[in-house]
């Protein structure tokens, strides 16, 4: 029984010892966690938020720059029409 305690216990520090080297030295979990998943996302909702924010802006100045300037598309709407008589002229 005393040979035997003399071969195992040896054996299974030397186990433990490599299981333990072995544990300290691999490489971590490369995985995404969930508070980087969260910045991600809200991030994201934010991005698509402001460019929600800049095409509502974009189109009612568009729409702004319709209802102000009408003489402008009234004279390039009548510059056409002049030009599709002067055409049927010919």
């Amino acid at each position: 029984m005393g040979e035997l305690l003399l071969v195992l216990l040896p054996a299974i520090v030397l186990v433990a010892l490599i299981w333990g080297l072995f544990t300290a030295l691999s490489p971590r979990d490369t995985g995404v966690s969930d508070a980087e998943r969260y910045q991600r996302d809200l991030a994201e909702r934010s991005a698509q938020h402001y460019a929600a924010q800049v095409q509502a802006a974009t189109a009612a100045r568009a729409q702004l720059e319709r209802n102000t300037r009408p003489s402008q598309n009234a004279q390039a709407s009548s510059d056409l029409a002049a030009a599709r008589k002067h055409i049927e002229r010919r």
